[in-house]
Protein backbone atom coordinates (compact mmCIF):
# COMPACT_ATOMS: atom_id res chain seq x y z
CA UNK A 1 0.00 0.00 0.00
CA UNK A 2 2.64 2.65 0.96
CA UNK A 3 4.45 2.99 -2.25
CA UNK A 4 1.00 2.50 -4.00
CA UNK A 5 0.24 5.67 -2.19
CA UNK A 6 3.82 7.07 -1.00
CA UNK A 7 4.80 7.84 -4.69
CA UNK A 8 1.85 9.38 -6.65
CA UNK A 9 1.27 12.00 -3.27
CA UNK A 10 5.19 12.65 -3.65
CA UNK A 11 4.24 13.90 -6.87
CA UNK A 12 0.84 15.67 -5.97
CA UNK A 13 2.70 17.41 -2.77
CA UNK A 14 5.91 18.31 -5.32
CA UNK A 15 3.62 19.80 -8.06
CA UNK A 16 2.11 22.04 -5.79
CA UNK A 17 -1.26 20.83 -6.88
CA UNK A 18 -2.51 19.40 -3.75
CA UNK A 19 -2.19 22.77 -1.58
CA UNK A 20 -3.39 25.09 -4.49
CA UNK A 21 -6.49 22.57 -4.31
CA UNK A 22 -6.95 22.25 -0.65
CA UNK A 23 -5.12 25.60 0.48
CA UNK A 24 -7.20 25.95 3.67
CA UNK A 25 -9.06 23.41 6.22
CA UNK A 26 -12.58 22.32 5.90
CA UNK A 27 -13.75 25.22 8.55
CA UNK A 28 -16.79 23.16 9.69
CA UNK A 29 -14.46 20.21 10.46
CA UNK A 30 -11.96 22.71 12.12
CA UNK A 31 -14.38 23.93 14.05
CA UNK A 32 -15.46 20.19 15.10
CA UNK A 33 -12.07 19.28 16.14
CA UNK A 34 -11.25 22.64 18.47
CA UNK A 35 -14.84 21.88 20.41
CA UNK A 36 -13.20 18.32 21.38
CA UNK A 37 -9.81 19.84 22.35
CA UNK A 38 -9.06 19.22 26.25
CA UNK A 39 -7.11 22.32 28.26
CA UNK A 40 -2.92 21.03 27.58
CA UNK A 41 -4.22 18.77 24.32
CA UNK A 42 -1.95 16.27 22.72
CA UNK A 43 -3.22 15.61 19.07
CA UNK A 44 -1.98 13.19 16.79
CA UNK A 45 -2.63 13.96 12.94
CA UNK A 46 -2.00 10.74 11.16
CA UNK A 47 -1.65 11.88 7.24
CA UNK A 48 -1.09 15.25 7.86
CA UNK A 49 -0.10 16.15 4.30
CA UNK A 50 1.83 19.37 4.59
CA UNK A 51 -0.60 20.52 7.80
CA UNK A 52 -3.47 21.65 6.52
CA UNK A 53 -5.34 21.32 9.87
CA UNK A 54 -2.30 20.87 12.15
CA UNK A 55 -0.79 24.55 11.56
CA UNK A 56 -4.34 26.13 12.39
CA UNK A 57 -4.85 24.09 15.22
CA UNK A 58 -0.89 24.45 16.81
CA UNK A 59 -1.67 27.41 18.91
CA UNK A 60 -4.55 25.37 20.76
CA UNK A 61 -2.32 22.58 21.82
CA UNK A 62 0.27 21.72 24.23
CA UNK A 63 1.67 19.37 22.24
CA UNK A 64 0.96 17.72 18.38
CA UNK A 65 2.86 15.51 15.88
CA UNK A 66 2.08 15.32 11.97
CA UNK A 67 3.03 12.10 10.60
CA UNK A 68 2.64 11.26 6.91
CA UNK A 69 4.53 8.46 4.48
CA UNK A 70 4.98 11.20 1.74
CA UNK A 71 8.38 13.00 2.25
CA UNK A 72 7.82 15.88 0.13
CA UNK A 73 4.95 16.94 2.28
CA UNK A 74 6.63 16.51 5.47
CA UNK A 75 9.31 18.97 4.13
CA UNK A 76 6.08 21.53 3.63
CA UNK A 77 5.28 20.71 7.09
CA UNK A 78 8.40 21.45 8.61
CA UNK A 79 8.69 24.66 6.45
CA UNK A 80 4.97 25.74 7.27
CA UNK A 81 5.92 25.06 11.38
CA UNK A 82 9.25 27.27 10.79
CA UNK A 83 7.15 30.46 9.70
CA UNK A 84 4.54 30.10 12.71
CA UNK A 85 3.96 29.83 16.53
CA UNK A 86 2.38 28.19 18.97
CA UNK A 87 3.04 24.15 20.43
CA UNK A 88 5.89 21.87 19.71
CA UNK A 89 5.23 19.91 16.72
CA UNK A 90 7.11 16.67 15.97
CA UNK A 91 7.33 15.60 12.55
CA UNK A 92 7.10 12.25 12.17
CA UNK A 93 7.81 9.54 9.12
CA UNK A 94 7.97 8.37 6.42
CA UNK A 95 8.51 5.46 8.90
CA UNK A 96 5.83 3.80 11.05
CA UNK A 97 8.09 3.34 13.91
CA UNK A 98 8.25 6.76 14.71
CA UNK A 99 4.82 7.33 15.99
CA UNK A 100 5.46 4.91 18.47
CA UNK A 101 8.77 6.54 19.51
CA UNK A 102 6.52 9.84 19.86
CA UNK A 103 4.33 8.04 22.10
CA UNK A 104 6.63 6.58 24.04
CA UNK A 105 7.86 9.50 24.89
CA UNK A 106 5.43 11.98 25.65
CA UNK A 107 2.40 9.54 26.61
CA UNK A 108 -0.94 8.79 24.50
CA UNK A 109 -2.40 11.28 22.91
CA UNK A 110 -6.17 12.92 23.84
CA UNK A 111 -6.89 12.83 20.43
CA UNK A 112 -6.42 11.23 17.10
CA UNK A 113 -7.22 12.67 13.67
CA UNK A 114 -7.17 10.68 10.37
CA UNK A 115 -8.90 13.30 7.99
CA UNK A 116 -9.66 13.61 4.43
CA UNK A 117 -10.21 10.45 3.40
CA UNK A 118 -6.35 9.04 4.46
CA UNK A 119 -7.92 6.30 6.23
CA UNK A 120 -9.68 5.29 2.53
CA UNK A 121 -6.26 5.07 0.77
CA UNK A 122 -5.00 2.22 3.39
CA UNK A 123 -5.75 -0.78 1.25
CA UNK A 124 -6.58 -3.80 1.96
CA UNK A 125 -9.35 -3.87 4.85
CA UNK A 126 -6.82 -5.96 6.78
CA UNK A 127 -4.28 -3.13 6.35
CA UNK A 128 -6.87 -0.61 8.02
CA UNK A 129 -7.83 -2.83 10.73
CA UNK A 130 -4.40 -3.13 11.69
CA UNK A 131 -4.24 0.79 11.59
CA UNK A 132 -7.02 1.56 13.57
CA UNK A 133 -5.80 -0.47 15.91
CA UNK A 134 -2.71 0.94 16.40
CA UNK A 135 -4.58 4.50 16.42
CA UNK A 136 -6.60 3.56 19.08
CA UNK A 137 -2.78 2.04 21.13
CA UNK A 138 -2.04 5.91 20.85
CA UNK A 139 -4.98 7.00 22.93
CA UNK A 140 -5.40 7.57 26.49
CA UNK A 141 -8.68 6.47 28.34
CA UNK A 142 -11.19 8.26 26.69
CA UNK A 143 -9.63 9.67 24.40
CA UNK A 144 -10.91 10.06 20.90
CA UNK A 145 -10.10 9.40 16.62
CA UNK A 146 -12.15 12.03 14.46
CA UNK A 147 -11.70 10.45 10.90
CA UNK A 148 -13.41 11.16 7.29
CA UNK A 149 -13.76 9.26 4.46
CA UNK A 150 -15.17 9.60 1.36
CA UNK A 151 -19.09 8.82 0.73
CA UNK A 152 -19.82 6.14 -2.14
CA UNK A 153 -23.02 7.14 -2.55
CA UNK A 154 -21.39 10.45 -3.97
CA UNK A 155 -18.15 10.01 -5.34
CA UNK A 156 -16.44 8.01 -8.32
CA UNK A 157 -19.71 6.74 -9.67
CA UNK A 158 -18.22 5.88 -12.91
CA UNK A 159 -15.18 3.97 -11.11
CA UNK A 160 -17.61 2.37 -8.60
CA UNK A 161 -19.37 0.47 -11.74
CA UNK A 162 -15.95 -0.82 -12.98
CA UNK A 163 -14.88 -2.41 -9.90
CA UNK A 164 -16.41 -5.78 -7.57
CA UNK A 165 -19.16 -3.92 -5.69
CA UNK A 166 -17.17 -2.94 -2.21
CA UNK A 167 -13.96 -3.40 -3.29
CA UNK A 168 -11.80 -0.43 -3.46
CA UNK A 169 -11.83 1.39 -6.72
CA UNK A 170 -8.82 3.37 -8.37
CA UNK A 171 -9.11 6.52 -9.94
CA UNK A 172 -6.40 9.28 -11.79
CA UNK A 173 -6.07 12.88 -10.66
CA UNK A 174 -4.61 15.66 -12.73
CA UNK A 175 -2.07 17.22 -11.80
CA UNK A 176 0.83 19.82 -12.82
CA UNK A 177 2.84 17.97 -15.57
CA UNK A 178 0.76 14.89 -15.76
CA UNK A 179 -1.50 12.36 -13.96
CA UNK A 180 -1.46 10.08 -11.04
CA UNK A 181 -3.36 6.89 -10.25
CA UNK A 182 -4.38 6.06 -6.24
CA UNK A 183 -6.42 3.33 -4.48
CA UNK A 184 -9.51 4.72 -2.75
CA UNK A 185 -11.82 2.42 -0.52
CA UNK A 186 -15.11 4.60 -0.55
CA UNK A 187 -17.55 4.16 2.44
CA UNK A 188 -21.07 4.26 3.46
CA UNK A 189 -22.00 5.51 7.59
CA UNK A 190 -22.40 1.86 8.71
CA UNK A 191 -19.27 0.56 6.91
CA UNK A 192 -17.23 3.35 8.51
CA UNK A 193 -18.68 2.63 12.12
CA UNK A 194 -17.97 -1.30 11.55
CA UNK A 195 -14.90 -1.04 11.06
CA UNK A 196 -14.19 1.54 13.74
CA UNK A 197 -16.04 -0.92 15.93
CA UNK A 198 -13.55 -3.95 14.77
CA UNK A 199 -10.74 -2.40 15.83
CA UNK A 200 -12.16 -1.61 19.56
CA UNK A 201 -13.40 1.97 18.91
CA UNK A 202 -17.35 3.39 19.96
CA UNK A 203 -18.29 5.40 17.49
CA UNK A 204 -20.10 8.42 18.93
CA UNK A 205 -21.45 10.50 15.96
CA UNK A 206 -21.44 10.97 12.22
CA UNK A 207 -22.18 13.74 10.09
CA UNK A 208 -21.74 14.85 6.41
CA UNK A 209 -17.92 16.57 6.63
CA UNK A 210 -19.62 18.70 3.72
CA UNK A 211 -22.46 19.04 1.05
CA UNK A 212 -20.38 20.07 -2.02
CA UNK A 213 -17.09 19.07 -2.89
CA UNK A 214 -13.96 20.35 -0.98
CA UNK A 215 -12.24 21.88 -3.53
CA UNK A 216 -15.29 24.28 -3.60
CA UNK A 217 -14.56 25.48 0.17
CA UNK A 218 -11.03 25.92 0.86
CA UNK A 219 -10.58 28.83 -0.97
CA UNK A 220 -13.56 30.60 0.29
CA UNK A 221 -16.39 32.47 -1.30
CA UNK A 222 -20.26 32.12 -1.86
CA UNK A 223 -19.66 27.96 -2.14
CA UNK A 224 -18.58 28.48 1.61
CA UNK A 225 -21.29 30.42 2.92
CA UNK A 226 -23.88 28.06 0.76
CA UNK A 227 -22.49 24.86 2.40
CA UNK A 228 -22.47 26.21 5.88
CA UNK A 229 -26.22 26.54 5.68
CA UNK A 230 -26.42 22.87 4.00
CA UNK A 231 -24.82 20.70 5.27
CA UNK A 232 -25.59 21.05 8.86
CA UNK A 233 -29.00 19.51 7.47
CA UNK A 234 -27.93 17.52 5.47
CA UNK A 235 -28.02 13.22 6.36
CA UNK A 236 -24.39 11.56 6.66
CA UNK A 237 -25.38 9.23 4.23
CA UNK A 238 -25.81 12.23 1.38
CA UNK A 239 -22.76 14.16 3.03
CA UNK A 240 -19.61 14.39 -0.11
CA UNK A 241 -17.70 13.29 2.67
CA UNK A 242 -18.57 11.11 5.53
CA UNK A 243 -17.28 12.38 9.25
CA UNK A 244 -17.13 10.34 12.55
CA UNK A 245 -16.22 10.84 15.56
CA UNK A 246 -15.23 7.98 17.86
CA UNK A 247 -13.94 7.30 21.59
CA UNK A 248 -11.21 4.37 22.47
CA UNK A 249 -12.61 1.65 24.17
Amino acid sequence: MDDAVRDPYDRYFASGTYDRRYPRPNPRVLAHIRRLLPPDAHVIDYGCGSGRYLVPLRPHLRLAAGFDICPTALGLLRNRLAAGGGAPVAVLGPEACTLGHHVARHGPADLVLCLFGVLSHVTPRSARAALLTRLRGMLGPGGRLVVSVPNRQRRFKQEQRAAVPGAEIHYRRHIAGGSIELPYQLFDPARLAEELSAAGFAPEGVWAESTLPESWLTGGGVARLVDAGLTPFCPPRWGYGILMQAVSG
